[in-house]
């Protein structure tokens, strides 16, 4: 496969690390896609699914493409509050978090285009849901 045509897959099995992408995520992937230049957008989609694979494969991540981004829900008893990471790539983000409830496994919450520095706060609730609904609920979609 040429290497321009690499692809984000619903999920990875790394040598470390499974990552799988939450419902929607790849859909907000390419949502975001969308208000990038047509010639950027391929290659920023095989930066992006290698970035990934390097994630699972357990890769050096740098704080510059896979920063700590914000905060996680807490929960009952618990005295630090875990907080969730960006998948970086300019103008893209992918907001992810590894798992307690799934051992081994980063959880890709969605994407989105990001022309900003700034954490936007409905980005930190949608990933706040997500980590709800699988940490708290079990539900692995």
């Amino acid at each position: 496969m040429p290497k321009d045509q690499i692809q984000p897959k619903p999920s990875y099995h790394g040598k470390r690390y499974k990552v799988v992408h939450c419902e929607g995520a790849l859909d907000s992937f390419y949502d975001a896609l969308k208000k990038v230049k047509a010639n950027k957008a391929k290659s920023l989609t095989t930066q992006m699914a290698l970035q990934i694979k390097r994630l699972a494969d357990g890769g050096e991540m740098s704080n510059e493409n896979f920063p700590s981004e914000g905060q996680l829900p807490s929960c009952p008893g618990q005295q630090r509050r875990k907080k969730f990471r960006a998948l970086k790539r300019i103008p893209i983000r992918g907001y992810c978090w590894l798992s307690d409830r799934v051992p081994g496994t980063w959880f890709i919450s969605h994407y989105v285009y990001k022309d900003y520095n700034d954490l936007d706060e409905r980005d930190t609730d949608k990933v706040g849901r997500n980590w709800r609904r699988i940490e708290e609920n079990g539900d692995d979609r």
